[in-house]
């Protein structure tokens, strides 16, 4: 889907575009979509219409994929008891939890102090 995106922008496209969604993995990637890639995109949620970049800020926008992955997700379990909104509102709070969230898949393979970084950050 965003695949489309980024070729109707690429050739030059500038209305807006709107994701007919309720799918929460949707909402996560317009986020992350919408703070890299010029152009209005929107995300239709019932009768509402949602502008994707006001979904997050920029800086929270580079660690949301990490953390949706971490916390949850049609591919994955969260952790058991705990509040994904708890998760991300700390998450918000910390510019070491995003910058370790952020860095996540910059390298590849993922280093060992990235993994035990990771790990230390989901035992807090």
């Amino acid at each position: 889907m965003f695949t489309i995106y980024s070729v109707l922008r690429s050739e030059g496209y500038i209305a807006a575009v709107i994701l007919d969604t309720e799918d929460p993995d949707n909402y996560v990637q317009a986020a992350y979509v919408a703070q890299r890639t010029s152009g209005l995109l929107c995300v239709k949620r019932k009768y509402q219409l949602i502008t994707a970049w006001c979904l997050c800020n920029e800086t929270m926008a580079a660690s949301i994929i990490t953390l949706h992955v971490l916390t949850g997700c049609d591919h994955n379990s969260g952790f058991y008891g705990a509040s994904k909104k708890l998760i991300i509102d700390r998450v918000e709070k910390s510019k070491e939890a995003q910058d370790l969230l952020a860095a996540c898949g910059t390298l590849l393979p993922v280093t060992q102090e990235v993994i035990s970084d990771l790990e230390r950050f989901v035992i807090r």
